[in-house]
């Protein structure tokens, strides 16, 4: 009985010595799990890059998120390791995790969708991306407003989704296509890589109906498409110079009344710069929220005569 007792006290002295080691508390989980954050990352650096270890029987467990999220650390078993062949997993925290007197390092992990995510032991992680499948290993952001087209209308060009696993969209499909980025990203397969747009692509050029997703950058090219028989409508904003603007009405989907009231003046040329004068002074085109117009400059232009009767 007296050696019991020691035993337990013996126990109880290498618990209290842990705690001791780590002076911050450590926060209770669900079923008896302690974690203690030895650090916190930021999301989705490259450093912090890691893929899982395949022959692991470890397994993802449950991670509240947010305080109000009824999901509990270590709750319960998500996904074995194992079954995730192609995923990227990001660190975003480390702690040390004790349950029935004994303590392992843990990661908090995310892929970039948030489609994986939870506690993870340190030892069912390898360092870096996924040699498989296509992996983002670099995104750009910022100044990366620009509008595509196609290069080759012709050919097969796909709108994937961000794991490169399902097509979203063939543009070769929509002839008036205008494909607008937001960001360029790095994607590694096979030990290659390549650059990729993520764009939201338009069918007929302009509409608010599309598809999002990523496109090789070498298959398309920039600025708007020109195929003006099949675009629904085109800024005035896109059209690069006078020239551009007079095919689109010449041959527009939607400029019938516009190649009419060209020919009313057959003496005279269109002007990119004075129509769009016209769309920005004299038209509510550009309109801010209160319904004041937003005019532009008139530099370079003199004597222009409005038609009050006809704008009405």
């Amino acid at each position: 009985m007296k050696n019991m007792i020691k035993l337990v006290g013996v126990l109880a002295a290498f618990v209290g010595l842990l705690f001791i080691a780590s002076p911050q508390p450590a926060q209770a989980a669900h079923n008896g799990y302690r974690i203690k954050v030895l650090n916190t990352y930021s999301n989705d650096l490259p450093q912090n890059a890691y893929h899982t270890n395949l022959k692991s029987k470890a397994s993802i467990w449950t991670a509240k998120r947010y305080p109000s999220d009824k999901q509990k650390d270590f709750q319960k078993r998500l996904y074995r390791v194992s079954k995730l062949k192609g995923v990227t997993l990001f660190i975003q925290k480390k702690a040390r995790v004790y349950h029935k007197l004994k303590s392992a390092i843990y990661y908090y992990v995310a892929d970039r969708n948030n489609g994986y995510q939870g506690w993870v032991r340190s030892s069912a992680l390898i360092k870096g991306f996924s040699p498989y499948g296509y992996q983002i290993i670099k995104e750009k952001w910022g100044n990366q407003s620009a509008t595509f087209h196609a290069k080759n209308p012709k050919q097969n060009i796909y709108i994937w989704n961000w794991r490169h696993t399902k097509k979203r969209a063939n543009v070769k499909n929509y002839p008036g296509a205008n494909m607008y980025r937001s960001e360029t990203v790095t994607m590694l397969h096979n030990k290659k890589q390549s650059t990729y747009y993520y764009v939201n692509m338009r069918p007929d050029g302009n509409s608010t109906k599309g598809t999002s997703g990523y496109v090789a950058a070498s298959q398309v090219a920039a600025g708007h498409n020109t195929n003006y028989p099949e675009i629904e409508y085109t800024s005035i904003n896109q059209f690069t110079d006078s020239a551009d603007y007079n095919n689109y009405i010449q041959r527009g989907k939607k400029q019938k009344l516009a190649r009419k009231i060209v020919k009313l003046f057959p003496n005279s040329s269109i002007d990119l710069g004075l129509s769009k004068i016209a769309a920005y002074n004299y038209d509510t085109f550009n309109n801010d929220v209160d319904g004041d117009p937003n005019p532009i400059s008139k530099k370079g232009y003199t004597d222009i005569k409005a038609f009050t009767t006809i704008q009405k």
